[in-house]
């Protein structure tokens, strides 16, 4: 299934909502690229929405920027989102080898 975004946020204007909701997800895994922007944005959304929200913290990734070198704002990332005040808490960061096993 693929579902087409037009934004930085996986779930404004998009069906993705909708097909979570029948396919009755509590717990999405976000990765991606562009970490600072549609990895983050579509993070915060889904926390926002109350889903149990996992973030592998090497499984996206972004370019450098004029303010900070890649690696930099990734960790910056992970930071916030270990953090986040949200209706379910804040993301849960694991790296993608732990995914596979029963960690959470």
């Amino acid at each position: 299934m693929t579902i087409t975004k037009v934004s930085c946020d996986a779930f404004l204007d998009t069906t993705l909502a909708d097909i979570l909701t029948r396919m009755d997800v509590d717990e999405l895994i976000v990765t991606g690229c562009a970490t600072d922007f549609c990895v983050d944005t579509t993070i915060r959304t889904a926390l926002a929405r109350g889903y149990r929200t996992i973030v592998p913290e090497d499984g996206h990734t972004t370019g450098d920027r004029p303010y900070l070198p890649a690696q930099k704002v990734i960790e910056h990332h992970n930071a916030i989102w270990a953090d986040f005040i949200s209706p379910v808490g804040p993301a849960l960061l694991s790296c993608c080898d732990a995914l596979g096993r029963e960690v959470f």
